[in-house]
């Protein structure tokens, strides 16, 4: 089986086949890595401490299904003191959201709660128990002190049952076990290492989380572009084979820093430098560091990754204990050519009669807008094709290549729209129907865009235009907000140009406040506002008359809506300034690498300490000594596209509440601990908040997200 040497695979035709794969041979070799083997326990020790969070994960991993939820602590895993059976609760379960069925979930606990506190309470007095009191106090055997249960009861936490998730991700794996396999011992790494997608995305390739981990690895941005490609074009996180080089090349670095496989496994999920800090204070025993130590990003995950990665061992190597016969994935089995040229999808389905699924399954790295037709396979990408017996794969490839290749690449056009446009007027000033530019930016509803979004335009729109222009109709369009200037009206000055982008809500049923200072959104008085219709800040929502009645989000303070000149020169963005604010997500690296200049020259420039981390909202200079502005906005755009693109396709906005600071809460706390979302999505939902500097009272608006596909994380 040929192999590449490199990550970016910049290497001449390979041919990946496997002449046959047998899956007991599979087991066999599973098998063992944890058994007659002596070196195991030396390499991954299993502490005294983490000897119930093994056995807790077993469990959920092998013992209980999606429809059962575990109430337990958070601290001490082998206190459980409930299985919540959906199925139970609900006639289908399958017929129920998920956004009810945790609602019921949150209810459970807060019944919990208030009977730890009250068991507390009669502890301390010497009261006498309930039946189901003492039930509970017998959970906690000789740990039973009030200040325990006190502290228990602060504790809480649902995890839900994973059983049916990991027996596809056992069939799953079929697909790219020997790859991996063969990549790590390439690397020298111990073989154990390759059931870590288990825990990570029980191999789930598509897998993208709400802070934007992908893939099986679940690289961040930031994580994987140390290895990998990641543009909008490609993003490599997704696929396994070139994600599993950058996660041997992470592990073994982890390793050779830690000298310890629990302390580097533990750092793929905390990172290096964290971990980094715990073994000064501790040493190489995790059981202390898991106990002990104390960091605002060493949570539940971080405790608990390496006794996951031991309990995903043991249930993937003996899983005909637990799961019987498994009907695993046959392997991925294709040939690779390294593209010369820039080609189209749609050329290459042609010449070897593909379809789309069957493309996209081989190259998942390759982004939607290059399967969309937006873009074009990049050049020098390695294109993957099903190695079929019947077909001479290289014949076809020669013949595309000599008459299907491009010498360049398709680049869109970006418009980030102002205060006072919409959609319509946009697509006229280009010269593309209206229906094109939803499809081309994912927009289901032509009254939901907002100031500071960012749209693709494609490349042939301004020639479309000066063909079009001629055969346009004088008539007056549906204009939601005007975008022409008025006579004598005062001259606005432009906006910065990393202006906090602010999102239009999507309409939804408010949620129930999880807490006593959390309240839904209050709408601005409009035309016959819905009841449970949301609008962002500085927005409100109208019924608009015509053949249908339809919502529309228009601003708090409308400008009379004109007809926008047709002759007007299409304005594709506002000035770009040498100085910029830092949007979420983005790094001086980022910087750095789209100006195509060394990170330490804009530290100078912007009289940076080496390793001083930059903030949102901060004001940097740039350079524009090899880069044009228009070429840095586009790669800036493109990759705050990308993100939320991404994330658009797993989740969804459906509600908007607020949220009063308290004291002690900043915004990292607020996000990632009580309401589990992206600091960039809710950055744009604040665009005149400066999240940094938050104090108590401070009132700022959060997102609600729910999965599209209904499935929890």
């Amino acid at each position: 089986m040929n192999k590449p040497t490199a990550l970016g695979w910049t290497w001449a035709v390979v041919v990946f086949s496997i002449a046959s794969f047998a899956f007991t041979q599979m087991r066999a070799q599973t098998q063992a890595l944890a058994h007659n083997d002596h070196a195991f326990a030396a390499r991954f020790p299993l502490p005294e401490v983490l000897k119930p969070n093994v056995a807790f994960w077993k469990k959920i991993y092998a013992q209980y299904s999606s429809n059962q939820v575990l109430i337990h602590d958070a601290e001490d895993l082998d206190i459980i003191y409930e299985v919540v059976d959906f199925r139970n609760l609900f006639s289908n379960p399958d017929d129920v959201s998920e956004r009810t069925k945790w609602k019921r979930i949150e209810r459970i606990k807060k019944r919990y709660k208030r009977k730890l506190y009250n068991i507390a309470d009669k502890l301390q007095r010497r009261q006498s128990l309930t039946e189901e009191e003492r039930r509970i106090v017998t959970l906690f055997g000789d740990r039973a002190t009030p200040f325990r249960l006190r502290k228990a009861a602060r504790n809480l936490r649902g995890q839900r049952g994973m059983k049916e998730k990991f027996h596809e991700g056992l069939r799953r794996s079929g697909l790219y076990f020997d790859y991996i396999s063969e990549i790590f011992k390439r690397h020298n790494l111990p073989q154990e290492l390759i059931m870590l997608p288990h825990v990570e995305s029980s191999f789930n390739y598509k897998a993208y989380s709400k802070y934007g981990a992908a893939g099986i690895w679940q690289f961040t941005r930031s994580t994987g572009r140390l290895f990998m490609k990641i543009g909008y074009d490609v993003d490599e996180r997704l696929d396994p084979i070139l994600s599993t080089e950058a996660a041997a090349k992470l592990l073994k670095r982890n390793y050779q820093e830690l000298q310890s496989w629990p302390l580097a496994i533990t750092a793929y999920n905390h990172g290096l430098y964290g971990m980094k800090r715990a073994k000064r204070k501790f040493g190489d025993d995790l059981g202390k560091i898991v106990r002990y130590y104390k960091s605002r990003t060493f949570g539940f995950a971080s405790r608990n990754f390496y006794a996951e990665f031991l309990a995903a061992l043991e249930v993937a190597t003996d899983y005909e204990d637990y799961f019987g016969d498994v009907k695993f994935h046959q392997p991925m089995i294709f040939q690779t050519f390294v593209t010369d040229k820039y080609y189209t999808v749609q050329s290459i389905l042609r010449a070897f009669n593909l379809s789309m699924d069957e493309f996209k399954a081989f190259n998942p790295a390759l982004r939607p807008p290059v399967l969309r037709g937006e873009r074009r396979i990049p050049k020098g990408y390695a294109l993957r094709l099903p190695d079929r017996p019947d077909v001479d794969e290289r014949a076809l490839w020669a013949a595309l290549s000599s008459r299907e290749g491009y010498r360049t690449q398709v680049f869109s056009q970006w418009y980030k729209v102002r205060r006072g446009d919409n959609l319509s007027a946009i697509a006229r000033r280009f010269g593309v129907p209206l229906y094109m530019l939803m499809e081309y930016n994912n927009i289901r509803n032509a009254h939901r865009i907002y100031a500071g979004q960012i749209l693709k335009i494609p490349e042939s729109a301004r020639a479309a235009r000066l063909a079009n222009k001629r055969n346009r109709k004088k008539s007056r369009p549906t204009v939601l907000v005007d975008a022409t200037p008025k006579p004598n009206a005062p001259a606005v000055a432009p906006k910065p140009v990393a202006e906090s982008i602010q999102p239009a809500a999507s309409p939804a049923v408010p949620a129930t406040a999880a807490a006593d200072q959390i309240e839904p959104v209050e709408i601005p008085t409009g035309l016959a506002a819905p009841e449970h219709e949301v609008a962002p800040p500085n927005m409100r929502v109208e019924l608009a008359a015509g053949d249908d009645v339809s919502l529309i989000l228009v601003p708090a303070e409308e400008p009379t809506a004109s007809v926008p000149d047709e002759t007007e020169q299409p304005q594709i963005d506002e000035p770009i300034s040498e100085w910029i604010r830092v949007e979420p997500e983005e790094t001086l690296g980022h910087y750095a690498e789209w100006l195509e200049i060394p990170t330490q020259r804009l530290r100078r420039i912007n009289h940076l300490a080496y390793g001083e981390e930059i903030r949102i909202g901060q004001r940097i200079k740039l350079s524009f000594e090899k880069v044009s502005p228009e070429e840095f906005m586009r790669r800036r755009y493109e990759y705050l596209k990308s993100i939320e693109e991404d994330f658009f396709s797993s989740y969804r906005v459906e509600n908007v509440k607020v949220h009063k600071v308290r004291r002690g809460q900043n915004i990292w706390y607020i996000t990632h601990r009580l309401y589990d979302v992206p600091l960039w999505l809710v950055a744009k939902y604040n665009p005149d908040r400066d999240l940094q500097n938050l104090h108590p009272g401070d009132e700022i608006m959060i997102p609600v997200v729910t999965t599209i596909d209904a499935s929890m994380q």
